[in-house]
């Protein structure tokens, strides 16, 4: 990253099956992009969370959007909803709610997650981790990420969050953020902007306070092991 001009390029050198893999013209090129998403800039910080780098995370999370038509096919125009607790799965799942609002649940909280309420919410996929896996209401789509940055679990496949080529992303990190709905806080309905996180607006969300800001400065973090 280079801090100075304010660019930065983020390259994730990715292996896996070439049946596989999305056709080369659509990932291989260098791509010269706002940075403008909470993902993106993430990435563009280049930090680490428990040893994996954030841009690889972010990378896994496009891919496994991009190789699971199930996964989008659930999450259509609604939002994801993420039952992780900040993890490098929670960096995936941010990264594979591309485009749509994530709505993060309280992974305490696992009696009141009944369908009523995620249909409350808007869900219409969880990102979970083995703790809250077996919690999913029946009806609901799951992919389960306790194996990346290299796999995920979405129903009874597992999708290979690889390929043979780099992907190479290119532009400026001072950008201003989107104005559309980025995190959703699922205790009050609160919605968050892209803008607004970017903007650190929020310091008094634990998330954010102790999890995102500093992945924003690049800093390298480690998250204490999943309880179930």
């Amino acid at each position: 990253m280079d801090r100075n001009g304010a660019t930065s390029r983020i390259q994730r050198k990715l292996t896996g099956s070439r049946r596989d893999r999305t056709p080369h013209n659509a990932l291989s090129n260098r791509y010269r992009i706002p940075m403008d998403t909470l993902a993106l800039r993430l990435a563009a910080a280049d930090g680490s969370v428990d040893g994996i780098p954030v841009r690889r995370l972010v990378a896994a999370g496009f891919t496994l959007l991009q190789r699971s038509a199930p996964l989008v096919k659930a999450l259509g125009a609604r939002r994801s909803g993420v039952w992780l607790r900040p993890s490098p799965a929670w960096v995936v799942a941010l990264a594979a709610s591309d485009g749509r609002g994530a709505v993060l649940l309280d992974t305490e909280a696992r009696g009141e997650m009944g369908p009523a309420m995620l249909e409350r919410l808007h869900i219409g996929a969880l990102f979970v981790d083995a703790a809250t896996d077996g919690l999913v209401p029946n009806g609901f789509l799951a992919a389960q990420l306790d194996g990346v940055p290299t796999t995920a679990q979405v129903g009874p496949t597992t999708i290979d969050l690889g390929s043979h080529f780099g992907l190479l992303l290119e532009g400026r990190t001072d950008a201003t953020g989107r104005d559309e709905e980025c995190l959703v806080r699922a205790a009050d309905g609160a919605t968050f902007t892209h803008r607004v996180l970017l903007q650190q607006a929020d310091h008094d969300w634990p998330i954010l306070r102790d999890f995102l800001v500093p992945l924003l400065r690049g800093e390298h973090l480690t998250t204490g092991p999943a309880t179930s």
